[in-house]
């Protein structure tokens, strides 16, 4: 489980309050965890899921490589290439 360390501090509306405090009670939650899991769900998973369709749309417009046609020789020679870099 993770180790919160951050704190943000809310304002609700007395209404607000109370619905989202009935609304945790019922699913047997923390009022703070119904708010977490909320912000989690609907900012930080569809922001990564936006950054991951980001990066399937930059990829496919790189267009078509051709296979190789000896992968095993093309293997060693990126191998070797990529080993004579670092050195």
């Amino acid at each position: 489980m993770p180790r919160y360390q951050r704190k943000a501090q809310v304002l609700f509306t007395e209404d607000q309050y109370a619905r989202l405090g009935e609304i945790a009670k019922r699913k047997g939650k923390k009022l703070g965890t119904l708010l977490r899991d909320a912000a989690v769900q609907m900012h930080l998973r569809q922001a990564r899921a936006r950054e991951k369709a980001q990066v399937v749309r930059e990829l496919l417009a790189l267009g078509a490589v051709p296979a190789p046609d000896d992968y095993e020789e093309w293997e060693r020679h990126y191998l070797q290439t990529k080993t004579a870099s670092h050195d």
